[in-house]
């Protein structure tokens, strides 16, 4: 009897379902059926009382679940402290520009509870990763919203407002900040990072003003750099200002424009120092 099988039972007999459990365990049906039928081969009592929509265990399969659930706890609390006096193990996490700060404080105080651990970070932009997340190259990783995101476990970090960039000498800095409105902005050259891009023309639609976007950007940090040199107004998240002392910021005083950034990792059994950078959260 392997933990594997333990773990499918469980996962069974809490969606209700053999498919159900199959799509809470991102794995086809067949698989999930044999690994059962072996399981019962192997115990030589049958498990499932078969025939109706919904599983229905029997004495011996109540008996083995009661049990199932403490193995599997006991056999995740070993791996656990076995880690804590292992070998060196590697953390995958990916990092979106306006997140680097955040993420430091936190991998430092992670680093001081486990100083063995190694993390390989990897940064871009929500989308690239996004794609490594799917592609298992990051274990875990911050992302950005306005974004679609399904069958992830997902936690919210912080919130902030999408605030506009400039030059202090652009035109618009020169402007009294309480009238900057959406109708302000739109006699401007228009900055933004392509994620941003409908939400914000949503923004503009809803008031009935028509808004030219000058520039589009894959990367934040690339809008940013062309607001510096002059060439318009980026409307990026307030988190952004840090990275840089050449542009002012100021806020929009008629829209209420926000952003999240999430901690974003797979619907699955992590390993067991993934387990334990989230515990910190």
């Amino acid at each position: 009897m392997e933990m594997k099988q333990l773990e499918y039972f469980c996962s069974i007999v809490e969606a209700g379902t053999i498919s159900g459990a199959a799509k809470a365990l991102h794995m086809t049906q067949p698989p999930l059926s044999y690994q059962m039928k072996m399981l019962e081969d192997e115990l030589e009592v049958q498990l499932f009382l078969r025939g109706t929509k919904k599983i229905t265990l029997t004495e011996a399969g109540v008996a083995l679940y009661e049990r199932a659930e403490s193995l599997l706890k006991m056999a995740d609390i070993t791996k656990r402290e076995v880690f804590r006096i292992g070998t060196a193990a590697t953390i995958h996490i990916g990092i979106t520009p306006s997140s680097v700060s955040m993420m430091a404080e936190y991998l430092a105080r992670f680093a001081q509870k486990f100083p063995a651990i190694h993390f390989d970070i990897h940064e871009g932009s929500t989308f690239a990763l996004r794609e490594q997340l799917e592609n298992q190259v990051v274990d875990i990783t911050t992302l950005r919203t306005p974004l679609i995101i399904k069958g992830y476990e997902t936690k919210s970090l912080a919130k902030e407002k999408l605030l506009i960039m400039a030059l202090p000498a652009h035109e618009i800095m020169q402007q009294d900040p309480q009238k900057l409105t959406l109708k302000t902005l739109s006699q401007y050259k228009i900055i933004l990072s392509r994620r941003y891009r409908q939400y914000i023309l949503s923004a503009f639609e809803e008031k009935g003003i028509f808004c030219d976007i000058y520039c589009e950007c894959q990367d934040a940090r690339t809008a940013l750099t062309l607001a510096e040199n002059g060439l318009g107004v980026a409307v990026l998240p307030a988190s952004m200002q840090k990275l840089t002392s050449r542009v002012v910021c100021r806020e929009i005083i008629d829209a209420d424009l926000t952003t999240e950034i999430l901690l974003a990792w797979r619907k699955e059994r992590l390993p067991a120092e993934v387990q334990e950078f989230l515990a910190i959260w």
